[in-house]
């Protein structure tokens, strides 16, 4: 009885890896990234000249002031990848934020999926945690774009970011729920966790390896040690247009939206 129980686990649990295993293998075909031409990098077209300028010296001034880099994408296809995979292809492909600080935020819109992404790498996870990212996708940036007005979207969404950073960001008051009791504390705690236990699930997967036991005279799964690169994405277009990347990481940190 109790090697039946362990083998319905078995196989429990390898039905559980081999979807992580299938995408893993696709991190091989992982689409090239656009080229880094700057601190605004708007590929879908959304910005005015002038917005993009106002928008890059904001950024600017603020690295110069706190060495903290971010950088605006806008994508016309997502390519049929989750946006939060860009927005870690594109952190770690780029190396947005300081080496060995990892101070690096990349804002990232796709208009035509109508998704977009607050990528927040490892050294600002304190300073801009998922809940406060998300607190800015739904409350100061998600309603400008519901409205049409992607432009205003994008620099209130900077101000935002830019806010928390200094430590002067006021979230918005969020309406309670028909009886009374506001749940979004209780989504933006279990979000995060559940985002957390799908990379680690992928990232386990990615280096489970069978061998043969001599001792159990049987095959046994183990987990391998990684010795590729610690991004596990292509790293094309990392610079351009007198800016690049300063080799800062990302962990998966952030929040994504709808509108």
């Amino acid at each position: 009885m109790v090697k039946a129980v362990r083998n319905f686990f078995a196989v429990f649990l390898l039905s559980l890896a081999v979807p992580m295993l299938g995408a893993a293998t696709c991190r091989a075909g992982d689409p090239p990234l656009p080229a880094l031409t700057g601190r605004v990098v708007d590929r879908a077209d959304i910005l005015s000249s002038s917005t993009e300028a106002a928008l890059a010296a904001k950024i600017d001034a603020h690295e110069k002031a706190t060495t903290d880099q971010i950088v605006i994408v806008t994508l016309p296809d997502l390519m049929g990848r989750p946006i939060a995979d860009w927005g870690l292809m594109l952190g770690r492909g780029w190396g947005i934020g300081q080496k060995g600080k990892d101070n690096g935020i990349v804002f990232l819109i796709a208009p035509n999926e109508r998704e977009l992404r607050i990528e927040v790498g490892y050294g600002l996870e304190g300073s801009l945690p998922d809940a406060t990212a998300n607190e800015i996708i739904q409350s100061d940036i998600i309603p400008h774009f519901k409205q049409g007005d992607m432009e205003a979207g994008v620099v209130a969404g900077l101000d935002a970011i830019l806010a928390v950073l200094g430590g002067t960001y006021q979230p918005l008051a969020r309406p309670l729920s028909d009886n009374g009791t506001d749940y979004a504390p209780i989504v933006d705690t279990l979000v995060p966790i559940f985002f957390f236990i799908a990379f680690a699930g992928v990232g386990i997967s990615m280096n489970l390896r069978r061998r043969w036991d001599k001792t159990r005279n049987r095959y046994v799964w183990y987990i391998a040690r990684s010795t590729g690169s610690s991004s596990g994405f292509s790293s094309f277009g990392r610079s351009g247009g007198g800016f690049s990347g300063g080799g800062g990481s990302f962990g998966g940190g952030g929040a994504s939206g709808k509108w």
